[in-house]
């Protein structure tokens, strides 16, 4: 099987996690939205970006909550619900059924659901709250110093890294205490009845947060034979993050999130 059979597989099989996810929303009247390079596909392409092989999609942190809840009882047995604990406190349901193999890797396709919270709009509330933020996150990958990669991350933030990597401080914080703080941080404003909201520890960080009627009353939109639950203004969403969406990367950058990790 090629790169591109596995990717299309992988596809296929998170359309149908998707399809078992929005019954169980539309069952319990939970709201969700595409997310990221999900929405981004929706928009484009009417379905994936070709090379995609994940989907993002974001839930308002109180139909988040209900549905951790309810997802031992909803989820058929062969969809595994996990809650992960790092810095980015996101959830996702993996089919335990398929396995598609990268490079040496036995990879699950996987649905990555993300909470959804309030954040101020002006003033020193929300400065305060960047701040707040912004400590815990550089604490918690202080914390885990060791494992991160070398990447270009800015001056400071490599600077940052290699004084933390050269005295070890990660031997003296707490990731499990310093998570536990960030997300009762992140978890101050509610997402309904905030005048802004979004993915507070996304990717993008604050290209996420956006005016919370950029999320508004979902609408619905074609995504490889289904409707997806979508923004209700999708396209300054996308702006938001990405500039000119619109614009192809580089063929060379066209790279799934699997075969980057793990190779073909």
């Amino acid at each position: 099987m090629d790169i591109n059979e596995k990717v299309r597989l992988v596809q296929k099989k998170e359309v149908e996690l998707l399809k078992i996810f929005s019954d169980i929303c539309e069952k319990n009247n939970l709201t969700y939205y595409a997310l990221g390079g999900t929405l981004l596909g929706a928009i484009r392409h009417g379905g994936f970006i070709p090379w995609d092989d994940d989907m993002d999609l974001g839930m308002p942190r109180e139909d988040y909550d209900k549905f951790i809840k309810i997802a031992d009882k909803e989820l058929p047995e062969h969809i595994l619900l996990k809650t992960h604990t790092d810095n980015l406190g996101n959830t996702s349901i993996r089919d335990n059924a398929t396995v598609v193999t990268f490079g040496t890797t036995d990879c699950n396709p996987f649905l990555d659901i993300f909470p959804l919270d309030g954040f101020p709009d002006k003033g020193f509330s929300k400065w305060k709250h960047e701040k707040h933020i912004l400590f815990y996150r550089m604490l918690s990958k202080l914390s885990v110093v060791h494992e991160i990669s070398d990447r270009d991350r800015g001056k400071f933030e490599n600077a940052l890294v290699k004084v933390a990597k050269v005295t070890k401080i990660d031997r003296f914080l707490n990731t499990e205490k310093i998570n536990k703080k960030l997300h009762k941080v992140i978890r101050k404003y509610g997402f309904y009845n905030s005048p802004r909201g979004g993915n507070v520890l996304g990717t993008y960080r604050d290209r996420e947060i956006v005016p919370i009627e950029v999320f508004g009353e979902p609408k619905k939109m074609e995504f490889e034979g289904m409707q997806l639950s979508v923004h209700n203004q999708p396209e300054k969403y996308l702006e938001n993050i990405y500039g000119d969406f619109m614009r192809l990367p580089k063929e060379e950058d066209r790279v799934g999130h699997f075969e980057a990790a793990y190779g073909k």
